[in-house]
């Protein structure tokens, strides 16, 4: 008999493959080589293993680069430079090879995509660390950039409002290029938007650093 555990992650796999509606508790009964009696011995419902494998595979995706934004935010917002900050507090975090190391698996970014998608409209829980992980985003990115007019290495004329809803439209792009083509990979395609971030925003005297710190942020 499986471990809770072990059914978890067999669930996740199936959910990954098929999506939630499509898998039937019977299969996953049958999967496990479970009776009833030993499903409904681990798990409350089928509601309660739908809500743990969320809790453990899905919540980690929308928390983890939240959490780590925060970290990074605190521990070099005094004195790194704007163009370091971009990436260690924003762009860094959010790659989805981080996710899979949190979780100990590598998956398919595709089907994982389109179970968040579904778990959205099934799970008001999932639906919820969408919309706080995106205003997350959008709060630290206008954090950044405020903080670099201040110290004068990004432009005081930047509409900051706007510049941060076209780069969160831009991030979304990479994602759905993702979904369509599983080998893109997300760090190349972030540092390609801070080098041309670093060319529209920064002051003529900051404007040298062209890479706007990605190499010394990464090196």
């Amino acid at each position: 008999m499986k471990t809770e555990n072990e059914i978890l992650e067999m669930a996740f796999a199936m959910f990954l493959e098929k999506g939630f509606s499509e898998v039937s508790t019977n299969e996953i009964i049958r999967e496990a080589g479970l009776t009833k009696g030993g499903f409904y011995y681990s798990f409350k419902s089928r509601e309660d293993l739908d809500e743990r494998v969320i809790e453990r595979y899905i919540h980690p995706f929308f928390q983890r680069p939240a959490e780590e934004m925060q970290k990074a935010w605190e521990e070099s917002r005094k004195d790194a430079f704007t163009g370091e900050l971009l990436w260690k507090c924003f762009f860094q975090p959010q790659r989805f090879a981080n996710y899979q190391a949190e979780i100990g698996k590598e998956i398919p970014f595709r089907n994982f995509y389109f179970l968040i998608y579904e778990g959205m409209k099934k799970f008001p829980e999932v639906a919820g660390y969408y919309k706080a992980f995106n205003q997350k985003k959008g709060e630290m990115l206008h954090q950044i950039l405020e903080r670099g007019q201040m110290r004068g290495e990004v432009t005081k004329t930047l509409d900051l409002d706007n510049y941060v809803t076209m780069i969160l439209a831009m991030q979304d792009g990479i994602l759905a290029l993702k979904v369509l083509d599983d080998s893109i990979d997300d760090e190349e395609k972030y540092k390609k938007i801070q080098y041309q971030m670093w060319k529209d925003i920064s002051t003529e005297e900051n404007s040298k650093y062209i890479d706007g710190g990605v190499k010394s942020a990464v090196s």
